[in-house]
């Protein structure tokens, strides 16, 4: 297992917008200080969930401060995208890191960010498959083919010449994907993409990886394949390591009371919660596999059904809620040195996945799909 710092703090107002994108320029120099392997960004717009919004433009500047970190994106919103755009960008970055970009991609959710880009919500996906399009295009015309055209439903393009600059990557960045129906994880299988994982309990994820799985066989992907696209199939966790002796639950109480709220509004679209609603998102949050927070010893046992499984990169969320600069690097630091180390050293148990994902009850469960 491989540990990527995961980017995406939320920002109290525009008078700390500058101070919250510098701490996060500092966090990430400590992850990759602390043997951190990558840092993958997010998308989100308006709303003060995300404190920067334009992914590839912080990412450009995190290729120039952090050589030695891959760079992810879980995920660009690529509805809210023009395609030939978002590929010349993406190639640009390959280049800047030298080949170490993976390109996330996903529909996105979120009602006020739709809305700001005059995008309707509910054909994103739509939208998405022809984005997809129009980017195998790009990356697979030949060179020296002159160009290409795709007239469809949403892009209208004719290019001649071809894309600058070329990838590193050929014919193209590795491309991760977030999604949960199994015709889209088949999909994504098929294709030797990675898979980005949410909150889900280990059971439900190796029954979203059996479709995966099952993508993979009809693809006819060669080890090779396979081996790079589980190489960066991620799972993401919230994760805050407590001092000694530390009051998590009292000293996180407010920093959990923001992110519910502020997730709600970023999701959502709903400003203000009701009490009933607030207490059930804020119970479903804590129950629901998000958050791992606690002694070292306690994150570790949350942790560990994921190094068992044999899960390669675990995407960690430290900043968020509006914690504390001090706090968040000090969590960084304990979980460096005392729970990835401890999960390194866990054996996988190469017939739990396989037991997990055969089983007919967890491939049927409603939860899988949601």
């Amino acid at each position: 297992m491989r540990f990527s710092y995961y980017v995406n703090p939320q920002t109290p107002g525009p008078e700390h917008d500058r101070r919250m994108l510098y701490e996060v320029l500092g966090q990430v120099d400590l992850a990759e200080k602390l043997g951190f392997a990558d840092v993958w960004l997010t998308e989100h717009h308006f709303t003060g969930y995300n404190t920067y919004s334009d992914a590839l433009t912080l990412a450009a500047a995190i290729s120039q401060r952090n050589p030695s970190l891959n760079i992810g994106f879980a995920v660009n919103v690529v509805p809210l995208m023009h395609p030939i755009r978002f590929v010349t960008q993406c190639n640009l970055l390959d280049q800047l890191t030298d080949g170490k970009v993976i390109v996330g991609i996903g529909p996105g959710n979120s009602p006020d960010e739709f809305a700001g880009y005059g995008v309707d919500v509910e054909k994103r996906h739509e939208i998405m498959m022809e984005f997809l399009e129009v980017c195998d295009l790009a990356w697979d015309t030949p060179r020296d083919a002159g160009g290409f055209e795709h007239h469809g439903k949403h892009y209208d393009l004719t290019v001649r010449g071809r894309i600058i600059p070329e990838p590193v990557q050929q014919p193209r960045p590795v491309i991760a994907y977030a999604s949960a129906t199994p015709e889209r994880l088949e999909m994504a299988g098929r294709r030797g993409w990675s898979l980005l994982l949410g909150p889900q309990k280990p059971e439900i994820l190796a029954a979203r990886l059996h479709h995966f799985f099952d993508g993979m066989d009809e693809g006819e992907l060669t080890e090779e394949q396979r081996a790079l696209a589980w190489k960066h199939t991620s799972v993401l966790r919230q994760v805050y390591v407590a001092e000694e002796g530390e009051n998590w639950l009292e000293t996180m109480d407010d920093v959990i009371d923001t992110y519910v709220r502020k997730s709600a509004r970023a999701n959502s679209g709903i400003d203000d919660l009701d009490q009933t609603d607030y207490d059930r998102r804020r119970t479903q949050y804590m129950e629901g596999g998000w958050l791992h927070a606690g002694t070292a010893d306690e994150v570790f046992e949350r942790l560990r059904p994921f190094a068992e499984i044999g899960i390669s990169n675990l995407m960690c969320w430290m900043a968020f809620g509006h914690n504390t600069d001090e706090r968040v690097r000090g969590s960084l630091e304990r979980f460096a040195k005392d729970v990835a180390p401890r999960l390194q050293e866990v054996e996988v148990n190469r017939d739990l996945l396989p037991q997990l994902v055969a089983s007919s009850e967890m491939k049927t469960h409603p939860a899988i799909y949601t």
